[in-house]
């Protein structure tokens, strides 16, 4: 194996962050401070200010000395920069600058008019949607550029590792600058369209077009780096998993390529529903992206800057985040560090600490998981379903005060609002797959459209793909051949019905997954409708007895499967209203299986934003069943623990060695997280071979059972995070 660089090994990044202070830093020690970042910290790469965000939109300046750009100005002749670069790497730190690269005042804006982010209605974006509440935003198309790469230049010259661009953005509903309009028409012919109209192909066109011009910024802005530092680093925010990234032209896919870190904030909020695995779910969504990985995680109190998160709360956030084979990274500003020193200090003590006691053991390891959860990005940006009846309007159903309310029955019509509600789906089914599977202890990867078509499906013995509805020619036919192969299948409602760009097309996955036929969808509703399993439970319904009933899903299809299906459970007929009697079982079956060559499952309703939402425990176990019985074997490893203990498994096969993470979710029943309760005699059973010992990293005492082809173990305790270590016979 060749020599890892500095960036492909476990990374602990850290960010100081001085807010409109910065002059404070220069009546420090910077040795001192330097020295603190490595040992108590206990990061390995450091982000320091170079173009600061800090209202009211500063970021035309910078922190350090240079000819060609306005310097910040309660620093004075003091280079912040080059002052504390060599500090930082005479501990061991790589240190990277943080470049504002999409807040700017507005008397900046107004010296570069033509460099503004403009609005269809041909208003600057920032007039009309300030940003941090004052200060506007500049296009990546425009002469901007050559400003942008002109300041990673002069930064990288104060002897930097690297940069970090937060930003730029393109904006929701931007840009019509003169720039865009020029390059768009250049490309296609004609400008861009003004409206958001998904019947119109020019639009989609625009969709692309703002993700490919954060690409070739990017790509540009590299290039600029390298001449100063060839070995440099640079990477920007590139968006997360969640449904309507589009909006801000995100795409990992799209930037990837340009940078050495695949980066996405996972910053926590009050006031908001924040999943238990908000950090795992951004971690392996960004490893998706086979490059290294780093979860942002401002450790303070959501917009309570000056406080920091409950100790849980970071501790946690760096364990999900390592686990799940992404890197840590975690600023803490300056007036928290000041008045609640322990607070803020002492949980990126203890999380680091740990994390860089175990770097061996995260060193190039390799997921142990032969299950594929496919992130269709694709589908994120372009799917509409066709589907009129899915866009009734109703609300989840509730019962109070002797009434009882669930939407007005009316039929969304808006193009625009119908793309907003499938962004959701999306966004719910990822949730909804990812929840399940990792409360069940079931080890998977997340892929992106590109492991369909690399090669790197081979590896995997199941594939579930959800409700990956626009998927290309090729995607499609590389399923079709992973099946074909031997290879298991799980999708579920509209899977493969549209081309990449979300065209209604004729489906080549259909009859794949043994569907011949959607002959329509139910009416959509929250409450008091229900999925029959059958009299004779089918082996694909292992948790379930017969004649079970389940909740159906709120968007569920009627499908006529093909002959070599068979039926794991109907719909039944409508109710329609609360408290009414049972209309029968329909003739429309909820869920489908066959086996052409390898196991494939069918699931007639977005079952997974179903979950996703309602968090239903049989949905839960029902998602689990379909995946476990396309599977068809055991898993490689089986875990008796409470849901809230996430597991995840890899190998180091250089070492002839296998680690498993175990994160300890369980807490007090609110977030923020105030308290964890310990979880006692955890039992895994691991199909490994001979093995010839186990340890814990925090030194608990496991014990070791050697089992017919592996392992059994217990493991006496577990507080928050440990890892154990499996070295092989």
């Amino acid at each position: 194996m060749s020599e890892l660089k500095w960036w492909e090994k476990p990374i602990r990044m850290g960010r100081h962050e001085w807010m409109a202070d910065l002059a404070r830093i220069k009546d420090r020690d910077l040795d001192v401070i330097a020295r603190e970042k490595a040992e108590v910290w206990n990061i390995n790469c450091e982000w320091v200010i170079g173009a600061p965000g800090i209202a009211p939109g500063m970021g035309w300046t910078t922190t350090f000395n240079t000819e060609k750009f306005t310097k910040y100005p309660d620093l004075g002749d003091f280079d912040m920069l080059r002052e504390y670069v060599p500090h930082a790497k005479a501990h061991g730190i790589h240190p990277l600058s943080y470049l504002n690269m999409h807040w700017y005042s507005y008397e900046f804006g107004k010296q570069h008019p033509d460099w503004l982010q403009i609005m269809a209605d041909g208003r600057a974006y920032g007039d009309v949607n300030p940003l941090y509440g004052s200060g506007t935003t500049l296009c990546v198309n425009s002469g901007w550029r050559d400003w942008a790469f002109d300041l990673v230049r002069e930064a990288m010259k104060t002897g930097l590792d690297g940069v970090f661009l937060d930003g730029p953005v393109v904006f929701p509903g931007c840009c019509y600058c003169d720039a865009c309009v020029a390059r768009f028409t250049e490309q296609y012919g004609r400008p861009q369209p003004r409206d958001e109209d998904w019947a119109d192909p020019l639009f989609k066109e625009f969709v692309d077009f703002r993700e490919q011009s954060m690409a070739h910024f990017l790509k540009d802005a590299g290039d600029a780096m390298r001449e100063i530092n060839p070995d440099g680093v640079i990477f920007l925010n590139a968006g997360s998993w969640h449904g309507g990234a589009w909006r801000v032209a995100r795409d990992i896919a799209a930037v990837g390529p340009y940078q050495q870190f695949n980066g996405a904030e996972a910053f926590y909020h009050l006031g908001h529903h924040t999943e238990t695995l908000f950090w795992s779910m951004a971690a392996k969504h960004l490893v998706a992206g086979n490059k290294p990985a780093i979860v942002f995680v401002h450790h303070c109190l959501g917009t309570w800057h000056y406080l920091p998160l409950p100790r849980i709360e970071t501790v946690l956030a760096g364990a999900q985040t390592v686990a799940c084979g992404a890197g840590t990274w975690l600023a803490a500003f300056e007036y928290s560090i000041e008045n609640a020193r322990e607070e803020t200090i002492e949980p990126m003590r203890e999380i680091n600490g740990f994390l860089r006691s175990v770097e061996p053991y995260c060193t190039a390891a390799e997921s142990m998981a032969d299950i594929a959860l496919l992130y269709s990005g694709q589908s994120s940006k372009y799917y509409i379903s066709r589907i009129g009846e899915l866009f009734t309007d109703v609300e989840a159903g509730h019962e109070q005060d002797l009434t009882f309310k669930s939407g007005s029955g009316e039929v969304v019509v808006d193009w625009a609002a119908r793309k907003q509600r499938c962004d959701k789906w999306q966004g719910d089914t990822y949730r909804g797959w990812f929840n399940a599977l990792s409360r069940q202890h079931v080890p998977f990867d997340v892929i992106l459209e590109a492991g369909l078509t690399d090669g790197s499906l081979s590896r995997y013995k199941t594939l579930i793909i959800g409700n990956a509805s626009c998927l290309s020619e090729a995607q499609k036919a590389a399923i079709t051949r992973f099946v074909a192969e031997g290879g298991n299948l799980v999708g579920e409602f509209e899977a493969g019905e549209y081309d990449e760009r979300g065209n209604e097309t004729d489906s080549t996955l259909r009859a794949e997954l043994g569907i011949g036929q959607i002959a329509g969808a139910f009416k959509p509703a929250t409450v008091e409708e229900y999925i029959n399993l059958g009299d004779a439970a089918h082996p694909l319904l292992g948790s379930f007895h017969e004649g079970r009933w389940l909740a159906r899903p709120v968007n569920a299809l009627q499908v006529v499967p093909t002959d070599a299906t068979e039926a794991a459970g109907y719909y039944m007929n409508p109710i329609g209203k609360v408290y009414t009697k049972p209309a029968g079982t329909s003739e429309w079956p909820a869920i489908v299986c066959s086996q052409p060559a390898g196991r494939v499952a069918y699931l007639a309703g977005l079952f997974s934003e179903f979950y996703g939402v309602y968090r239903m425990e049989d949905l839960e176990q029902l998602l689990v069943d379909v995946v476990k019985w396309a599977h068809g074997e055991p898993l490689p490893v089986r875990v008796r623990a409470p849901r809230t203990v996430e597991v995840e498994c890899y190998t180091q096969p250089e070492h002839k060695r296998i680690v498993l993470h175990l994160v300890n979710n369980t807490a007090d029943m609110q977030r923020p997280m105030c308290e964890l309760i310990p979880v006692h005699d955890i039992e895994i059973e691991l199909t490994s071979g001979e093995v010839a010992s186990v340890r814990s990293a925090r030194g608990v005492d496991v014990r070791m059972e050697p089992i017919d082809g592996g392992v059994w173990l217990t493991v006496p305790v577990l507080e928050v995070y440990d890892l154990i270590i499996i070295e092989m016979g």
